[in-house]
């Protein structure tokens, strides 16, 4: 017979005493499954473990899911443990009498709360016996207060064992299991998840989207456990791999005390999953390995369970088959933590890119997607659930043959390889047309309607039909073998005629200077549909800035008369919040994600018609054929007008330099333009030339001002000793080459080095100080096409940038420029300093 006893509000009733082994041993080491012991050294006098092991991590993982894991009758709590409820929940109290499950959470959702049981046990076997348990109490509940205790959570497990968590649902008829995205869940339910099941009395959670910052989290939590545990940084994409693919179809993985037993049959699983797809071939790159020191295996083991934990804490089977790329953002975060995507020229595509890719391609069931640089797969897998939410309630058929036939990748990287694996059998890709190589000797053929591979050459089927009529791509960056253009030709090689390319490119490929040649090949074989500047830091550790998504239309040579889609994308408000800028607030953050989607879908489909042209943001432009040598964005959107008519800064840089007075007692100036303008060009207004001073180490301290490319002080970087035959006076400074573009004036002798472009205006137009100052404030509004990746060369400012004049009959308009400085607070002070300036010059 057996006494319950209450202390504290803890039922002893159902549970043995934990006590602490004798002699200081922890309970680790004396445990029977001998899986705190070297593997076979066995064990004796040992105690089991009880379910009140469990209590600490039920409560910190609802604490980390947002639940208020203080006791309800404190305002805000939510979790009563034990029998804590039998002084604040009638309901409960009368019901449960002196029983009491491990706990008992308050969900708030609607008019009233509903209960939610959670029952552990501390061996795995017993799972089912407490999930029964959980449900017996919710029943009793019930059947005093109809559909009051809603959901029964079963717990098994130790913190060195790992635990296995199922929860059920109560509709009012039966108890189902709760099922996000087609799996069932393995770890602890939010309060949103759980609201959403009660509002819709339905235990199947279809759009569950992965919180990225929390999953993030737990992708660096696993990387720890990793590296405490030996695992090297360079291995651990093919440890997680192998673990997914294990649990791909039973999380309930039997977990040996011994380390081989459990490698071993965790790679039985792996193995047989794999022949179920038909990639046998590919299980010994994914599968776990020992380390050769035995004294290792312990911490190895370790490392298996304790990974697998929070693998199912995170419900991992529903998070990668949600409409996230989870398993992307997984290896993203292991290879920032090691820091070895640099190494291996990996570029990983953030979720959102690759959404907005597929969004403006016009993707269609029949089309054949392929990506010759998959790596984890996120454009496949963005291709794919844009056609599952598309098809999936209404045409599963369609989905299931969009899914089986029109998804093809390759991956050279065998750890990545096995991620991309991964990432479509989780989505029920049964055929996986994901192949292992080098995507230079696998060619692809249509023959008999069907996609065939080859190995060979391009050059060896120049007269077969090529299968592909949608191509998402982003190459690795800078690798030495490859240059990122010669990808792109690949892909375009593997392509229908009039199929589209979306490709991820850096800098020089759309830019630079070395590409030109490339460039200009495109245009003669290709259409140029659209370029889109992508922002900053979207891809480090790899490539910091400079980065393009370019469509290309395949096999059409581009026309002088076609129009090229343009645009800068921001997503300051999108971006996860370790890519927002800590100086930026909500009311500066810029996210215009949806609306270019839109306008450039449009495009894509049909035609320019109705596209709006924003400044520095969107615009539909001819190329100029004479300058294929350029591509980005930068060179086709127009400046802001507002922003090119504030004359502060360049009356505030001049005044600084003239008298060095304290610039900050210029207050702003919101003055706007109402005038007939007229656009110039750099050519149009100056003659211009290099500087001729060479660095400033090479001159002597003297006298004269020298300009540098600095973008403070007008430019002034020291006075030095110059040659009276290269001293300029009253002349136009813009820095050039990395700089960005910054213009100043001189109404003063001064020198110039050889990055700097002197511009002295030709003889038609007036050579004072206000207008050269009104010059300058349009050239620098131009600075926003410049950065250190697409300099401000002197060829690209000729071209590209836009000076607008005031006009009226005919000629400039002075009077409305004297009258745009005469607003500008501070340009009398300024026009005094340099009446002195000039007296003393006298």
């Amino acid at each position: 017979m057996r006494i319950g006893l209450m202390i504290e509000g803890v039922d002893a009733k159902r549970h043995e005493a934990y006590s602490p082994p004798a002699n200081g041993a922890s309970a680790r080491s004396m445990d029977p499954s001998g899986a705190g012991t070297p593997e076979g050294a066995g064990g004796s006098a040992m105690v089991r473990d009880s379910e009140f092991r469990t209590y600490p991590y039920i409560t910190q993982v609802l604490r980390n899911l947002g639940w208020d894991t203080r006791n309800p009758a404190r305002a805000g709590g939510q979790v009563y443990t034990q029998g804590e409820f039998r002084k604040h929940d009638q309901l409960l109290s009368e019901t449960l009498g002196i029983r009491s499950p491990e706990n008992i959470v308050r969900v708030r959702c609607g008019p009233s709360d509903v209960y939610w049981i959670i029952e552990a046990k501390a061996k795995h076997s017993d799972q089912d016996l407490a999930l029964n348990e959980a449900k017996g109490y919710a029943d009793t509940i019930n059947r005093e207060k109809p559909d009051s205790a809603k959901f029964a959570t079963g717990i098994a497990g130790t913190p060195d064992e790992s635990f296995f968590v199922k929860t059920c649902y109560w509709d009012g008829k039966s108890w189902q299991d709760v099922v996000i995205n087609n799996y069932g869940t393995t770890g602890f339910l939010t309060q949103e998840q759980c609201c959403s099941i009660v509002e819709r009395n339905n235990a199947k959670i279809l759009e569950y989207s992965v919180d990225l910052e929390t999953f993030l989290d737990k992708a660096n939590q696993i990387n720890d456990t990793l590296y405490k545990n030996g695992v090297a940084a360079r291995g651990r994409a093919r440890f997680v791999a192998g673990l997914l693919l294990a649990l791909a179809n039973d999380e309930a993985i039997s977990i040996s005390p011994a380390p081989r037993t459990l490698v071993s049959d965790i790679n039985t699983r792996i193995k047989n999953l794999l022949e179920s797809h038909g990639k046998q071939e590919f299980s010994r790159e994914v599968e776990l390995r020992l380390p050769s020191t035995t004294e290792n295996h312990r911490k190895y083991r370790e490392a298996i369970v304790q990974t697998m934990q929070v693998l199912r804490e995170m419900n991992i089977r529903s998070a990668i088959n949600s409409g996230t790329d989870a398993l992307g953002q997984f290896y993203e975060t292991f290879l920032r933590y090691a820091n070895d995507a640099k190494e291996m020229g990996i570029v990983l595509t953030p979720r959102h890119i690759t959404r907005f890719a597929v969004d403006v391609m016009n993707i269609g069931e029949d089309d054949r997607i392929f990506d010759p640089t998959c790596g984890t797969g996120g454009f496949l897998v963005s291709a794919l659930d844009a056609m599952r939410s598309r098809h999936f309630e209404n045409h599963p058929d369609v989905y299931t043959a969009f899914r089986n036939d029109c998804l093809y990748g390759v991956e050279q990287d065998d750890e990545i390889y096995g991620l991309v694996l991964v990432n479509m059998i989780f989505r029920g890709d049964g055929k996986s047309h994901i192949h292992n190589g080098n995507c230079f000797d696998n060619q692809f053929v249509l023959a008999d309607g069907d996609v065939h591979r080859r190995r060979g050459a391009a050059d060896d089927f120049l007269n077969h039909q090529r299968p592909f009529t949608r191509v998402l791509m982003n190459p690795p960056f800078a690798i030495k073998t490859e240059k990122e253009s010669q990808f792109v030709d690949y892909a375009l090689a593997q392509m229908r005629p009039g199929g589209l390319l979306f490709a991820v490119l850096p800098n020089e490929p759309i830019t630079g200077q070395q590409d030109m040649d490339w460039r200009k090949g495109i245009i003669s074989r290709h259409t140029v549909r659209a370029v889109i500047r992508l922002p900053d830091h979207l891809f480090i550790p790899v490539a910091k800035k400079g980065t393009y998504g370019l469509i290309l239309e395949a096999h059409r040579p581009h026309r002088a008369d076609d129009e090229t889609f343009f645009g800068v994308l921001f997503d300051d408000e999108h971006a996860p919040k370790s890519q927002k800028s800590k100086l930026k607030g909500p009311s500066t953050n810029k996210d215009n994600l949806k609306a270019l989607t839109d306008s450039l879908r449009r495009f894509i489909v049909a035609g320019p018609n109705g596209t709006p042209s924003i400044p520095k943001e969107t615009t539909i432009s001819k190329i100029d054929m004479g300058s294929a040598y350029d591509f980005a964005s930068e060179r086709y959107l127009s400046a802001d007008a507002s922003e090119a008519a504030d004359l502060r800064s360049s009356v505030r840089e001049l005044l600084f330099t003239v008298e060095n007075m304290n610039y900050d007692r210029i207050p702003d100036s919101n003055s706007s333009l109402v005038a007939t303008t007229k656009e110039f060009r750099i050519d149009d207004l100056f003659v211009c030339e290099r500087g001729k001073l060479p660095s400033l180490k090479r001159l002597s301290p003297g006298e004269i001002p020298v300009i540098t490319t600095q973008s403070d002080r007008n430019g002034i970087a020291g006075y030095f000793d110059v040659d009276a035959e290269k001293i300029k006076h009253s002349c136009i400074t813009i820095a050039l080459n990395g700089s960005s573009g910054h213009a100043f004036y001189h109404p003063y002798p001064f020198g110039a080095v050889g990055d700097v472009m002197v511009c002295q205006f030709r003889d038609e137009f007036r050579d004072d100080v206000e207008f050269a100052l009104y010059v300058c404030s349009q050239i620098t509004a131009n600075s926003w096409r410049y950065d250190y990746y697409r300099k401000a060369t002197q060829e690209r400012l000729q071209l590209e940038v836009r000076i607008r004049l005031p006009w009226k009959d005919g000629a400039v308009d002075y009077e409305t420029i004297q009258a745009e400085l005469d607003r500008t607070t501070g340009f009398a002070q300024l026009a005094e300093e340099l009446k002195k300036l000039r007296e003393r010059s006298d």
